[in-house]
């Protein structure tokens, strides 16, 4: 029999201590929810195809609109970024129409890209400079947005804007309940125009 099984305790605890600590494993991000790409794919893509969709090279006057600058992160779930993902964007123009996508493109505004694509940096960061988003029929202001990763398509999504009114009356975003936070961006102004800001996680 141990004539001190408090000093046995002990012993054992003060060797616990000396142990290195086990690291503490990354908590999954919540994934950002996944959201139907619609029927305004581009079936043709504009000559120009960068990140400012206010502006087209040729074409003297910028898009119609409030300028929205919008950046933040692509990563994984454990928070890895994604470098060298691609970014795609597409959304309708001030009048609601969508480019490249047929007819409605004569009658939008001739100063809007309507499309455009950026490669995130080594840090996952990312940004591009559009127009606020306005809505249009049965839809409130948002902004597509596909994430690909070489031809790879890994998540189509849409971008909101929070306290939109539309947003409680919009379907899609109606029916994301608590995942809608996940998608949803708050606009500050910035200059004459305004930013957001958005993680995205695939």
């Amino acid at each position: 029999m141990n004539p001190n099984p408090h000093r046995r305790t002990l012993v054992l605890l003060g060797a616990s201590l000396l142990l290195p600590a086990t690291p503490a494993l990354p908590a999954d991000r919540a994934p950002t929810p996944r959201m139907t790409e619609g029927p305004f794919y581009p079936r043709t893509f504009p000559k120009d195809i960068d990140g400012d969709l206010t502006r087209i090279v040729g074409q003297a006057a910028p898009a119609q609109g409030t300028v929205l600058d919008v950046s933040g992160r692509i990563v994984d779930r454990s928070g890895k970024p994604l470098a060298g993902a691609k970014l795609e964007v597409w959304q309708c123009d001030q009048l609601g129409l969508y480019h490249h996508v047929g007819d409605m493109q004569a009658a939008g505004d001739s100063g809007f890209q309507g499309f455009g694509a950026v490669t995130a940096d080594a840090e996952g960061r990312y940004a591009f400079r559009t127009i606020k988003p306005v809505p249009y029929s049965g839809r409130s202001p948002h902004i597509h947005f596909l994430v690909r990763e070489g031809a790879k398509p890994l998540l189509v999504s849409q971008m909101f804007v929070e306290g939109d009114p539309g947003n409680a009356s919009d379907f899609l975003y109606r029916g994301l309940g608590k995942r809608a936070e996940l998608v949803t961006m708050r606009l500050e102004n910035a200059g004459a125009g305004l930013r957001g800001a958005l993680e995205i996680v695939v």
